[in-house]
């Protein structure tokens, strides 16, 4: 199995190749789903290519936004600029981008984004079809289903390894763009998970927290099993955190695939929110107590001095502790109390230490360490990774000379003409000590002269004029020459399925078009229902689940095609049932391309937010009622009346949809 790691700058680019990744992902400001970080700039992708390619490491550029009509051919010159510079692969989500790429620019790589939502076989062959090399499968993909996608197809599966794990399936949340105009499948998420919710039923409060809040991803246990089922590349989440994170995670996942056992504390250092395996057994216990890092507890608060202006908390520490490093307080209930910088830190004893504070404090209050300011300072002391044997020559009457080989190919640079030296003739020292002044190599000088003479001046303009040639020759054998094509968009014959209202039980139709979302796909049910359409004069559509595995896909198809029912499609896999389809709101068509490809009648998701129609603007994979009520399923709560309040006053209704498995969703 291969490492991916996240890049959201150039330091963190430097951590993830020193700590062992195989490849990186990254984006370029504009159209990438983190455009609230810092990220690169196309010009510096030049960067991004010498450094990562000379030490053996792959660039995935993730272009994984929904593109608008007018933003395409932009998207599309911006993968075959990145592609030129070197880029190795795209990670794309918007199934028009994919599209065009693939029929125009086939030598182009193209990677699924994992919001598309694929997680079983069937959704995976149609991203096969559509020239994916490789498919990111959703955090929400169970063991058997990973396996049943690997014997059966030849694409490359890429799963997460660590990291924040959305709580919404895949990803494909509606709720930042209904409530704050502002899309999560734009880059653009308010995060809106992370605030506090009240669980109500009727108006009544039964739980409050943080509800949606999910805990962070952690496979660095069941490697084997990932390895066993197929996997070949683990995938890091973390764009937006800092290069420590970058550095330890890859370094711990790098270590753990050469058969160490991975640092929990470190990775917990690194950040978490408690972590979970999410669905990859089939439990999706996903919800966390917190909505923030809580780092690694390390012990408890012994005694609060209360002075006049500060605290003097003493507190026990499993581990030695260095000033500047931070840690958090929780209570008894495990509840956050305070964050204390550790600014005047002393050790008064064995594993003893007392710090003032303004931030509250009490006895017997568990202490969590969130960093560590030594770690992490040795941490980011890393060295340059590649090596680069230098061969230089220097003799009287010739030009000073240097020779390597980069990639497989042979190099060389001369400078100015040597002199005989007259005392202090150029020693290798000399060499090794100039060329070592590179932000990119480990340099191994081997040496021959015949005793010149040459300034710091003269070879400190040579090895700035080597290093610039070395990188030309790089980037020019690394680079690409594809030409932009002048491409028409495919917008004909696109219709836009407007007239409709979504339902989950017989009322009176106001629409032409009944979209009937059930809570329980029971085909006599389905029948009934549109046999009272019918009457009415309504044609009824059957709203299908975005997320469905083996079994029931079976058990959909059989239904639909056996009695002709017209569908609603909200992911890839059931775009091979032979019936009468419509591209629903779940398939995120943001533009007329997508549209074309499908060949379908589309729904476009804002168009749904407009009609104010029950569309989920989440779809939740977790329980509710088992998380946050620990409730059972032979006991199951669910009926209607259940609710989320958010703090703003504004209320979510929970629905279900009942297969094998639930999904629940929450809507107006």
């Amino acid at each position: 199995m291969k490492i991916l790691s996240p890049v959201g700058n150039f330091e963190s680019l430097k951590m993830a190749v020193y700590y062992g990744t195989d490849e990186v992902y990254l984006g370029v400001k504009d159209f990438n789903a983190r455009n609230n970080i810092e990220g690169f700039s196309v010009e510096d992708l030049d960067e991004v290519v010498f450094f990562a390619h000379i030490n053996n490491v792959k660039i995935n550029l993730a272009v994984n936004i929904l593109f608008r009509d007018d933003e395409l051919s932009r998207a599309m010159e911006l993968v075959v600029k990145a592609y030129n510079k070197g880029v190795d692969s795209f990670i794309v989500q918007d199934l028009g981008l994919a599209y065009l790429l693939h029929k125009y620019y086939s030598e182009i790589e193209l990677h699924a984004s994992t919001q598309m939502g694929l997680h079983n076989l069937e959704g995976v062959k149609q991203a096969e079809k559509l020239g994916f090399k490789r498919v990111v499968l959703a955090r929400e993909t169970p063991l058997d289903e990973i396996k049943r996608i690997r014997d059966n197809t030849k694409v490359e599966i890429e799963y997460f390894a660590q990291g924040a794990l959305c709580v919404c399936f895949s990803g494909n949340c509606y709720l930042s763009s209904y409530l704050c105009d502002a899309s999560g499948n734009r880059g653009k998420c308010k995060q809106l998970c992370r605030l506090p919710y009240e669980l109500q039923k009727n108006g009544k409060i039964l739980k409050s927290g943080y509800l949606l809040s999910a805990k962070d991803f952690n496979m660095s246990q069941r490697l084997d099993d990932l390895k066993n089922a197929g996997v070949d590349v683990l995938k890091i989440e973390g764009r937006a955190r800092r290069p420590f994170y970058v550095a330890m995670t890859t370094k711990q996942y790098a270590q753990a695939l050469k058969g160490a056992k991975t640092n929990q504390d470190d990775l917990k250092l690194a950040f978490n929110r408690e972590y979970t395996a999410g669905y990859f057994d089939g439990n999706g216990k996903i919800i966390s107590n917190y909505n923030n890092h809580i780092g690694v507890e390390i012990g408890k608060v012994t005694a609060v001095k209360t002075g006049k202006k500060f605290n003097e908390v003493f507190f026990s520490s499993n581990r030695e502790l260095s000033p500047k490093s931070s840690i958090k307080l929780f209570n008894k209930q495990k509840e956050e109390v305070s964050t204390i910088a550790l600014f005047d830190l002393k050790k008064v004893g064995k594993n003893l230490y007392v710090t003032t504070t303004t931030q509250k404090a009490e006895k017997d209050n568990f202490v969590n360490l969130i960093s560590d300011f030594d770690l992490e300072k040795t941490i980011l002391e890393y060295s340059k990774k590649a090596r680069l044997d230098i061969a230089v020559k220097a003799f009287a009457g010739k030009k000073l000379y240097v020779e390597t080989e980069i990639l497989g190919q042979k190099m060389s640079f001369d400078g100015e003409v040597l002199e005989k030296a007259k005392s202090q003739p150029l020693q290798q020292s000399d060499i090794e000590k100039c060329f070592e002044k590179n932000e990119y190599f480990c340099p191994q000088i081997s040496f021959e002269t015949d005793g010149v003479f040459a300034s710091k001046s003269i070879l400190n303009e040579f090895r700035r004029n080597f290093y610039i040639t070395l990188k030309s020759f790089v980037l020019d054998n690394e680079k690409h020459n594809l030409k932009l094509k002048n491409i028409s968009l495919e917008t004909e014959n696109v219709e836009i399925f407007d007239d409709f209202e979504i339902v989950g039980r017989v009322q009176k139709f106001a629409h032409k078009n009944v979209i009937y979302s059930p809570e329980i796909y029971d085909e006599q049910n389905i029948l009934a229902f549109r046999k009272i359409c019918e009457k009415e004069n309504k044609k009824m559509y059957l709203d299908l689940p975005n997320f469905v595995l083996k079994n029931d896909i079976t058990k959909l198809q059989n239904i639909v095609e056996k009695n002709n029912i017209p569908v609603i499609v909200n992911n890839l896999y059931c775009l091979g049932f032979k019936c009468e389809k419509v591209a629903g709101g779940g398939l995120n068509v943001f533009n007329k391309t997508t549209a074309s490809y499908l060949g379908l009648p589309v729904i476009c998701a804002e168009d749904c937010f407009a009609a104010k129609t029950n569309f989920p603007y989440m779809t939740l994979r977790h329980c509710p009622f088992k998380c946050d009520l620990g409730a059972s399923c032979d006991k199951c709560p669910y009926s209607d009346g259940y609710a989320l309040k958010m703090q703003n006053g504004k209320v979510l209704k929970i629905k279900r949809k009942k297969l094998s498995t639930c999904t629940f969703y929450l809507t107006d």
